[in-house]
């Protein structure tokens, strides 16, 4: 497959493009394998970016989004289906993240399934439900950071301990 020899010449931003549309092809079963090699080879991309990144040997895009946003995590009028957005949270708390901002933000997320990555996305998406509350006029988002929450809370609150 071409575009796993690219992935190491992708920008943090393109492979971020790359992996967004490898999750929503995980639904298609004849893409579903394709998909998976490519979510692979970028999980191996990211580790190897994320020790450059914090040894001062890789600097990485300046995003506009955070962390949710870089893996495609979108909610409301324009969001994705339950399903993605749930594979996308699974990923969060289980996989290597891309660099995003600083060390010491990505610091922040801690190691995968970590009590601290769960507090940290249950922390991001609440103040994201926070905030579309008081502007009124996003009722599906908030309606959906919630059911987030809710499903994180239900499948892995315990889950996260360490």
């Amino acid at each position: 497959m071409k575009v796993l020899k690219r992935i190491p010449d992708m920008d943090d931003n393109a492979l971020s493009r790359l992996f967004f549309n490898a999750q929503v092809q995980l639904q298609d079963d004849k893409l579903h394998d394709a998909a998976a090699s490519v979510l692979e080879a970028i999980e191996l991309e990211w580790q190897k970016r994320l020790a450059a990144y914090e040894a001062g040997n890789h600097k990485a895009a300046t995003p506009k989004e955070g962390v949710l946003s870089k893996v495609g995590y979108k909610v409301g009028a324009d969001g994705l289906k339950e399903p993605v957005r749930r594979r996308i949270l699974d990923y969060v708390l289980t996989g290597t993240l891309p660099p995003v901002g600083s060390p010491a933000h990505m610091a922040e997320w801690g190691e995968p399934k970590s009590r601290q990555r769960f507090r940290k996305l249950h922390r991001v998406i609440r103040v994201l439900a926070s905030s579309g509350n008081t502007l009124g006029t996003m009722d599906k988002a908030v309606a959906e950071w919630e059911d987030d929450l809710n499903y994180l809370d239900r499948e892995w609150k315990s889950k996260c301990i360490s």
